[in-house]
């Protein structure tokens, strides 16, 4: 059992809401005992359980599908999803309506970055104490060494996803409406402070699958560095990002898988690909190389009362096959019990499979995306039609009849034909597969960028290229094709689903973000209402209130809405 994922540490949680806490009234209570990091933290046990608690937290923003901010981190609103039209309701489309500084989403995704600030503050703090004892000093290090991690992992993704926000170094425990704003290079940089100082505290590998290791925060200051880069037009920024990437790409810890490999790679018709997301394939200490860090998911953890510890992607990102007649819903053939919350646009479920760029490419052949419906109930036109394929206006009618979108391809990477729990009472909609947050072709796709915008257009290609051949594509890159939206394509191709596509679509700068959504955007309100260009999300009108001893200003465009 993955252990650290079913920790019960409650007491931990209340001191944290206490210290977090902005009720005035609350703080001027006289309760007859009161918690208190003196009182509460007296371990390093308890220091390290609480770093535990960011390990949570971190899943469940990034990989807790369940609620909006979940979905908006999956990519909701971007180039590379949407919704149904019977999910309207729960859209992230609409910027005269759901993305503006109001945005509750938005609030809560905010909040969650600086919840995690907050815990490593108060973590590293602790850990700094000399009357605070841990097991060794290289504990106490790899302590200290995760919550500066974490610390500048939510300082860089508030600044990719927010720009100009706050730095906050240092724990609160009074009540504060004076922090200062920082420009988003700022931010950028006291991110990659962290990361440089505990480089050597970290790992290489670890036999604790979903521990932070050296790999992740090379991989984060390659990417911190190239958006330090795109805010300063600093060469030497690239330089920076190139070379953290080299030093995960090839310094002999990771690389690609190649072969068929894990707890299914005898079965036929499938291939490599397929492998990367059957269950218990994820983990370096499995033996895949390509994986750097993974989020942790488990059944026997969920059962003992771990929520978080469930990937719910079978029910919101499967399709509803259901709706087809004489297709029987809610089984292994049909992804499990799909209702599509998000489904894929058409960027995603066409354009780059087009086989003018992705002939012969195994991530989007039909072991992978399932695109083909064949009849499967036996009680449909009295069986008769079993294992025929459904024809195409069938499907259209199906669609049409449910909801514009909700009939779309199986995306295989999602869901599994193998459910656990079943005998226990449990539908098909969730798996315990674990959930990568960082893969190699990720890190070399950064590597990629930053070529790009040094203007080694021949390095970008090659680097996309050791991705297209693990492919089996039979199409690679040139110099001449790669642009910004060649590298963004590539990403959809090999991360849809995975990378928080909001992250780097904001990063990028410029007017990226924007125009790749008004050219793959479904729906014509979500065109009709983006009227501005914007690189951030709007800041919370919350959070600018709130710090009123101070001057906030909002991200351009953004400042009406």
């Amino acid at each position: 059992m993955k252990k650290y994922l079913i920790y019960k540490i409650a007491i931990i949680a209340v001191i944290l809401l206490n210290l977090s806490c902005d009720d005035e009234e609350f703080l001027t209570q006289d309760p007859e005992t009161f918690l208190t990091v003196d009182n509460v933290f007296t371990s390093g046990v308890q220091v390290e359980q609480l770093v535990l608690t960011m390990y949570q937290q971190d899943r469940a923003l990034h990989g807790y599908i369940d609620n909006n901010q979940g979905r908006v981190m999956y990519g909701q609103g971007t180039d590379v999803f949407t919704v149904p039209t019977f999910r309207e309701n729960t859209n992230f489309s609409d910027y005269n309506s759901t993305i503006t500084p109001n945005a509750g989403r938005l609030y809560n995704i905010y909040t969650d970055l600086y919840q995690m600030i907050s815990r490593a503050n108060l973590a590293i703090s602790l850990a700094e104490r000399d009357d605070i004892q841990f097991e060794s000093e290289d504990v106490r290090s790899y302590v200290i060494a995760q919550a500066k991690f974490f610390r500048a992992k939510a300082h860089g993704q508030a600044a990719e996803l927010f720009g100009r926000v706050a730095i906050v170094d240092e724990p609160t425990t009074t009540v504060r409406f004076d922090y200062e704003q920082s420009e988003r290079f700022e931010i950028y940089q006291f991110a990659i402070d962290d990361l440089e100082s505990i480089l050597d505290d970290l790992p290489e590998t670890t036999n604790e699958p979903g521990r932070v290791v050296k790999g992740a925060a090379q991989h984060f200051l390659s990417e911190f560095y190239l958006g330090l880069g795109i805010e300063t037009n600093s060469d030497a920024a690239y330089d920076q990002a190139i070379n953290y990437a080299s030093d995960v790409i090839d310094g002999g810890i990771y690389s690609l898988m190649t072969t068929r490999f894990g707890s299914r790679a005898s079965e036929p018709g499938k291939n490599v690909w397929w492998d990367l997301f059957r269950l218990n394939n994820q983990n370096y200490a499995d033996g895949n190389t390509e994986s750097i860090w993974n989020y942790q998911f488990d059944y026997q953890a969920y059962l003992a009362g771990d929520e978080g510890a469930r990937l719910a992607l079978p029910y919101y990102l499967s399709p509803v096959w259901r709706a087809i007649p004489g297709v029987i819903g809610e089984d292994e053939y049909t992804g499990g019990r799909g209702v599509a919350f998000l489904r894929p646009t058409e960027l995603t479920e066409t354009i780059i499979w087009e086989a003018s760029i992705s002939d012969g490419d195994i991530r989007g052949d039909e072991s992978n995306i399932r695109r083909t419906v064949y009849y499967n109930d036996p009680s449909y036109e009295n069986g008769s039609l079993v294992g025929e394929i459904v024809p195409q206006e069938e499907l259209d009618a199906a669609n049409i009849g449910l909801a514009d979108g909700a009939y779309f391809p199986i995306y295989e990477k999602f869901t599994t034909d193998q459910f656990e729990g079943l005998d226990d009472g449990e539908r098909r909609q969730n798996i315990w597969r674990d959930d990568y947050v960082i893969r190699l072709p990720e890190t070399i796709l950064l590597r990629a960028e930053a070529k790009l915008r040094k203007g080694d257009n021949q390095g970008a290609a090659d680097d996309i290229n050791i991705i297209r051949e693990r492919a089996q594509c039979n199409i690679l890159a040139t110099a001449a094709m790669v642009d910004l939206d060649f590298i963004l394509d590539e990403r959809a191709r090999e991360l849809f689903g995975e990378e928080s596509r909001w992250n780097t679509l904001l990063r990028m700068g410029g007017t990226i973000a924007s125009d790749r959504i008004r050219e793959y955007a479904r729906y014509d309100y979500q065109r009709n209402s983006l009227t501005f260009d914007f690189n951030t999300f709007p800041i919370p009108q919350t959070v600018i209130d709130r710090n009123k001893d101070v001057v906030w200003e909002q991200n351009p465009g953004w400042e009406n809405r």
